[in-house]
């Protein structure tokens, strides 16, 4: 008998409506374990109106459900345009049926806002992150338009990068430098670079001077909607040389040609949301629902 599971992963296959952290191909990539519930109806089950993917670790006694460093949202999607309340019962019934584990953390997407969880336990907290959804909003602030500037009278030349273990370590470094310790691993990066290039979700860009000089790197992802700024680092030995800005400039317009949201990704960082605003991005409030015994 087939599980939701294999319905799942059927109904994904040439399905680019689904958001990009919560298609099976990525999940697979990304997550220790996963496994999703659907809400169906028909005569056999046949129509999908809502699905709940969701990431799985540790073991029976410390099973949780996590959000991967490496994605931006796990949440509940609709597939059929339902009303609101219908979302919410939907919502409730879903939830209500995940396996027992000792917490769980989701990250809804935009367009699941009003949906409440108190009822189960949950608890809400609020998770800024930052968008331009259309391109009247890009403005660039003076100074980005000052690094924008230089990369072009410096001749900066953006391509894929080749030299994934180069870029990787720019990535790695960056962290480091704030004492943080790196969200994602250089096997994990060739992972989603891999993944990337065979579904033509994203990229892993570089920025390089006339020299050949590797001045910053950046790891963006995409789906039908959007497209979401995930990592990126600079070379110490450049770091005035505004490469980040330079790239970021260049992927929010290629956003805008395709006539899709650019994400932040966002940051409780006040200096790194600042200068996520200096490209004209916007506040969005997004729901986090947690909820744990312990």
């Amino acid at each position: 008998m087939k599980t939701y599971k294999d319905l799942y992963r059927k109904f994904c296959k040439g399905n680019t409506t689904i958001p990009i952290f919560l298609q099976p191909f990525w999940l697979d990539t990304v997550a220790d374990a996963w496994d999703v519930l659907l809400e169906v109806e028909g005569t056999h089950n046949e129509t999908i109106v809502a699905v709940l993917p969701y990431c799985i670790k540790g073991n029976i006694i410390t099973k949780r459900i996590y959000l991967p460093d490496v994605s931006f949202y796990q949440s509940i999607y609709f597939i059929k345009k339902i009303t609101v309340q219908q979302q919410q019962q939907i919502a409730v019934s879903l939830f209500a049926k995940i396996p027992f584990t000792l917490k769980s953390y989701f990250k809804f997407i935009p367009e699941c806002t009003k949906i409440n969880l108190t009822t189960l336990g949950y608890k809400k907290e609020i998770y800024t992150t930052y968008a331009l959804q259309n391109s009247k909003s890009y403005v660039l602030n003076k100074h980005h338009q000052r690094q924008v500037q230089k990369g072009v009278k410096q001749q900066y030349h953006i391509k894929e990068s080749k030299n994934l273990n180069a870029s990787y370590e720019l990535i790695e470094d960056t962290f480091l430098r704030k004492n943080i310790k790196p969200k994602l691993s250089l096997s994990m990066y060739q992972q989603i670079n891999t993944v990337v290039q065979k579904y033509h979700c994203g990229q892993i860009l570089d920025c390089v001077d006339k020299d050949k000089n590797l001045l910053a790197t950046i790891l963006f992802v995409e789906d039908n909607a959007c497209i979401y700024y995930l990592f990126s680092g600079y070379n110490i030995n450049f770091k005035n040389s505004g490469a980040i800005t330079f790239l970021l400039h260049h992927i929010i317009q290629q956003a805008i040609e395709k006539g899709k949201t650019f994400n932040f990704c966002g940051s409780s960082n006040k200096n790194i949301a600042n200068y996520f605003v200096g490209f004209g991005a916007q506040p969005m409030e997004i729901p986090i629902w947690k909820k744990g015994i312990l």
